[in-house]
């Protein structure tokens, strides 16, 4: 499929940088100087002309100043500069009157300067007054991280703005002024903003590329102006050829309805029988909730598909209800989903009780194609501290805390079916002392009940209770430290942690011998850390050989059974060389042995570095290089690799085995200062066969930049890439393709 893109091209990013450069210029007239707070309250008579409250705030300095009483003039020349607030300017010339506001700068042999906050401006002269609000200014340029906008002129009158000539350059090259004439800009003869009106109006925009112009262009461009709300857009399609066809994809078109209300449309039409229009309605309303309706229709060969979508967010103070809802319907699978879930969720806040509502509808795409209702839903949850005193050594604090469950089912398919659990759940914690700071004892108890009723097919109650004992015991780290000769030293730290857990089954409601079940759990964490201290340079380096080790023992009534055992860890080898592994035996659940190794090394190689002899250097096209004996340029290559090894085993006492080990290079290598390849591939050394490889060219063109992607295997597929490198504008000239 190939694609020549003129997609995403958002009047805001064509236009509307010139409408804020205009704005931070001469939005304020007021601009040259640093401000002071004791000339806060300075208030001057604009009708008297007078502009000599300046000299308390205004600062200036030049290696020439001279001052006119009679006509109210200063002339500063030579190096001469100018500070107001946040702005400066600084020029050869600066000639400003005291008496009507007027001030002009100019600079013949550089440009003059203006700093204003974090943006830098440059003309070759300006001319401003700061009582009528009127001004102009020759061959201006702002220049950015990643464009230069240039103008032969600029006007200001009262509130409207004037700009003619107008270019917009992000060739990198030309940036960082390796080249003098840019590859790729773009180009406009008149731009005016109407400040009363409220709009911006464009002659039209030209595309050249080495000064050619391509045949692409907008006629005009008008974009209304709402300060501090989003304006108008509109996203122009994306044109492609399929099957010997002309399609259109995404043709969005954005505008505002009011205040709180925006409006967003996008449509696509591959051919008379293929189209979908998707349509956006968003909102945010003045108490902290906001939200959005949604509306999918698509025809795809005479089988309409349609979604609905609606979420509503509420962000409100914690005495408040907070509501907030997620609804869902598709009359189709239209994203490819066997499930759709809707729910309204309703939370209030009282003191330590936290109270929900919430209900949800769940759309299954399966054979029936049933519809699940659960309404409502409610939970109660309380959370209390109890006997937080420390005098109390035995019950220094609990916590308790309680959740309590309740919801209803519905399913509609061929007949209703309803259905109502009850759960409650109970949890109680509490920290003693005993043996503080050297051992950490807290104790758990969980309860749980759950209770479901199914009707009306046939009725029947079903109950389950269940609580769990937990006691965990933490010591405090044990460590010795070895020392080898003043330089070294190796510090070895362990962390044991001692775990009882006990499950209760009534046997009201289990059918089973053992109503019990008793586990012990022991856990070892253990460090290595070595520290260099050679030349009076910290250097730490962590060893953790064995991490990790837990044990856990079923205690029945006539004997302990060990249940499973397990070990992980890792180190970090060499510098660039790290590996990590686990292992264990399961004896009880999941009979079986498991091992997982994984071994890691990264490297950075520089090939052909620059050697001492060779002293020859000179520039081709944009770039300086050095040269041998023999004129041949020389550069490095440099070259990131990165080595993966990764083995796993696991059998199974049923006699299942699973065996497999992969090795995965991954790196990139810079052939030219242009050219780059990065690559990715997977090997099966038990296999003998390479399961997955990829190959990506990178091409650096300037303005644009080159892609093209390879997928080798048995799934082979490629695609190419060719656009512009400017964020601003990276889809307005895009050729894709694809097999």
């Amino acid at each position: 499929m190939n694609i020549l893109s003129l997609n995403k091209i958002n009047l805001y990013q064509i236009q509307f940088y010139v409408y804020i450069i205009l704005l931070s210029i001469f939005s304020t007239y007021t601009f040259y100087g640093n401000e002071k707070k004791e000339n806060d309250n300075v208030i001057y008579d604009k009708t008297k002309n007078n502009f000599s409250f300046l000299k308390d705030v205004l600062k200036y300095k030049s290696n020439i100043q001279e001052h006119d009483i009679k006509k109210g003039k200063s002339y500063l020349k030579g190096q001469a500069s100018i500070e107001y607030y946040n702005t400066k300017i600084e020029s050869d010339y600066i000639e400003f009157n005291w008496k009507n506001g007027d001030l002009y700068a100019q600079s013949k042999d550089k440009y003059v300067f203006l700093k204003k906050g974090e943006h830098q401006y440059f003309f070759n002269q300006i001319h401003l007054n700061l009582n009528n609000q009127i001004g102009e200014a020759k061959k201006f340029s702002i220049k950015e991280k990643n464009y230069i906008v240039v103008a032969d002129e600029v006007f200001k009158k009262n509130d409207d703005f004037v700009m003619k000539k107008i270019t917009y350059i992000s060739d990198p090259f030309f940036l960082k002024k390796k080249d003098d004439f840019p590859d790729f800009y773009l180009k406009t003869d008149y731009l005016k903003y109407y400040h009363s009106k409220k709009y911006i109006f464009s002659g039209p925009i030209f595309f050249y590329w080495y000064k050619v112009p391509m045949p692409i262009f907008f006629p005009f461009f008008y974009m209304p102006i709402k300060l501090n709300q989003t304006s108008y857009e509109i996203k122009y399609p994306k044109l492609g050829i399929q099957n010997k066809k002309i399609y259109m994809e995404d043709l969005e078109l954005f505008f505002p309805i009011s205040d709180v209300l925006n409006f967003r449309m996008n449509s696509s039409i591959y051919n008379t029988e293929t189209w979908r229009i998707k349509t956006i309605i968003k909102y945010k309303l003045i108490n902290a909730c906001h939200g959005f309706i949604n509306f999918n229709y698509q025809n795809f060969s005479n089988q309409k598909n349609y979604l609905f979508q609606w979420k509503h967010d509420s962000d409100l103070k914690s005495e408040k209800i907070n509501f907030n809802a997620n609804i869902n319907y598709d009359s189709n699978i239209l994203y490819n989903q066997n499930e759709v879930f809707s729910s309204i969720n309703i939370k209030k806040k009282l003191s330590n009780y936290l109270w929900f509502m919430d209900f949800y509808m769940i759309q299954n795409h399966d054979k029936n194609r049933k519809i699940r209702f659960i309404i409502p839903e409610f939970i109660l949850h309380t959370r209390e501290i109890l006997f937080n005193n420390k005098k109390n050594f035995f019950l220094n604090q609990v916590n308790i805390e309680n959740r309590l469950y309740l919801k209803n089912f519905i399913d509609f398919n061929n007949k209703k079916y309803f259905r109502t659990e009850f759960s409650h759940d109970m949890s109680m914690t509490t920290y003693f002392p005993f043996f503080y700071p050297y051992l950490k004892i807290s104790s758990q108890i969980f309860y749980h009940d759950f209770y479901t009723c199914n009707f009306p097919d046939f009725f029947y109650i079903s109950s389950i209770q269940k609580m769990d004992f937990l006691t965990n015991i933490v010591s405090i780290p044990f460590y010795k430290i070895w020392k080898f000769k003043n330089t070294t030293l190796l510090k070895h730290q362990i962390k044991p942690i001692l775990s009882f857990h006990m499950k209760y089954f009534p046997p009201v409601f289990y059918n089973v011998k053992n109503n019990f079940e008793k586990k012990i759990n022991f856990i070892i964490d253990n460090n290595w850390m070595i520290r260099d201290t050679y030349n009076h340079v910290n250097i730490y380096k962590k060893i953790e050989v064995l991490k990790e080790i837990k044990s856990s023992f079923i205690i029945d009534d006539n004997f302990i059974k060990w249940e499973k055992f397990h070990i992980m860890g890792n180190a970090d080898l060499t510098k660039n060389l790290e590996a990590k592994y686990k292992t264990g035996i399961n004896f009880v659940k999941n009979k079986m042995i498991y091992f997982d190794f994984c071994f890691s090394s990264n490297y950075d190689i520089n090939f052909f570095p620059i050697k001492n002899e060779f002293q020859k250097k000179g520039k081709n096209r944009y770039d300086y290089f050095f040269f041998d004996q023999k004129n041949y340029a020389r550069y490095t290559i440099p070259v990131n690799l990165k080595i993966d090894f990764h083995s796993n085993y696991e059998n199974y006492f049923n006699k299942k085995k699973f065996f497999q080990t992969f090795l995965s290079l991954n790196g990139s290598i810079n052939i030219t200062k242009y050219w780059k390849i990065n690559f990715h591939t997977d090997y099966d050394l038990l296999k003998n066969k390479i399961i997955f490889a990829n190959l990506i060219f990178h091409r650096d063109l300037r303005s644009f930049e080159m892609n093209f992607n390879w997928i080798l295997g048995e799934n082979c597929s490629w695609s190419f890439f060719i656009g512009l490198k400017d964020p601003n504008f990276r889809n307005i000239i895009q050729y894709n393709e694809k097999n």
